[in-house]
């Protein structure tokens, strides 16, 4: 067999499904035929990709370097496409609108009221959209000017050559528990205490989430039962509370519900990069700094309203949250 481009397509989507069998279903195959095709794709690049187990497949190491190198490709080549249809349009006005975008929760609204103060005169369209990577083929397919976003450690989303990125800082997730779970009554709680438990997690996706969550348990001796899959949080909120399961949460989020409580997790294990993203070519460097000043003033405004969060932060929090490339907005680390 040779490796073909429609091949690392399979890839990517056996990689977002989670699992063949969803798999499958996304890429209108049965799932013999999605197994058999995976196995071939495999040998051909080397041997096994994935680690499969009863829950599902995640990405090994070398699935990791092959999956980035893929992304990669499949978005050079939809950049290629859509610049190659984009020639024979015509011109687009000069008084073009300042797309925004993004996908990182409470960062959207933060952005689009930057952008309402800095630029009044120019008209704003927004395209809000729960995929990462759809966000950012947008910026890299110059369909969008600026956005935000979040990227989990060792899985970097690409962008395109014309977009430029900045870490505005790094959030940690706490962990959603029942308030009658016997963790609750500590003020953090340690990755492996929570080795027996069952998990809610969003649908599986080209962010990496499930492949973070399984690597970062596995450092922590343990693989975790995902028992659970729902984008929607009351519902994760409901199997919490009913203690049929524990989540993680952003410290952002408006929760804990009734009969949660939310717990910062020891020595930070797992935590995302908040990204302001831009088009250089669509978006000056003067907006892009101002910008990035209210959205982190934004951003600490709201941990003064998370009493939870606020504490984590001011017990050294604030230096994680903003150092390590956190923070570049600023001059300084501002104080709450």
């Amino acid at each position: 067999m040779h490796l073909e481009f429609r091949h690392l397509r399979v890839l990517l989507t056996v990689a977002e499904a989670g699992s063949i069998r969803r798999a499958a279903a996304r890429l209108q195959l049965s799932q013999p035929a999605t197994s058999a095709q995976l196995k071939r794709i495999e040998h051909e690049l080397g041997g096994p990709l994935f680690i499969r187990s009863a829950e599902g497949v995640t990405p090994n190491e070398k699935g990791q370097y092959v999956l980035r190198c893929a992304r990669d490709l499949v978005v050079g080549f939809d950049r290629l496409r859509e610049h190659a249809r984009s020639a024979a349009e015509p011109a687009a006005e000069n008084a073009a609108p300042l797309r925004a975008g993004g996908a990182a929760g409470p960062l959207v609204p933060l952005l689009i009221s930057a952008l309402f103060e800095l630029v009044p005169e120019r008209r704003l369209t927004i395209d809000a959209r729960r995929s990462v990577h759809t966000v950012v083929k947008a910026l890299s397919r110059a369909k969008c000017d600026i956005a935000v976003f979040g990227e989990f450690p060792g899985f970097p989303v690409p962008v395109g050559e014309s977009v430029a990125t900045r870490t505005l800082l790094r959030e940690p997730v706490f962990v959603l528990l029942s308030e009658e779970h016997p963790l609750a009554s500590r003020e953090a709680v340690g990755l492996h205490d929570l080795r027996d438990e069952e998990w809610a997690m969003p649908e599986a996706d080209e962010s990496g989430v499930h492949a973070y969550l399984h690597l970062t348990c596995q450092s922590a001796g343990f693989t975790p039962h995902i028992a659970h899959v729902t984008s929607d949080l009351s519902v994760a909120q409901l199997l919490v509370a009913g203690r049929r399961a524990v989540c993680g949460v952003w410290p952002t989020a408006d929760v804990p519900a009734p009969g949660t409580v939310q717990r910062p997790l020891l020595d930070v294990p797992f935590h995302r990069r908040l990204q302001l993203a831009w088009n250089t070519e669509s978006v000056s460097a003067q907006i892009v700094e101002a910008v990035g000043e209210r959205l982190l003033a934004g951003y600490l405004s709201l941990v003064r309203q998370r009493p939870q969060y606020l504490a984590w932060w001011e017990a050294g929090g604030a230096e994680f949250a903003l150092g390590a490339g956190g923070g570049a907005a600023g001059p300084a680390s501002p104080a709450l």
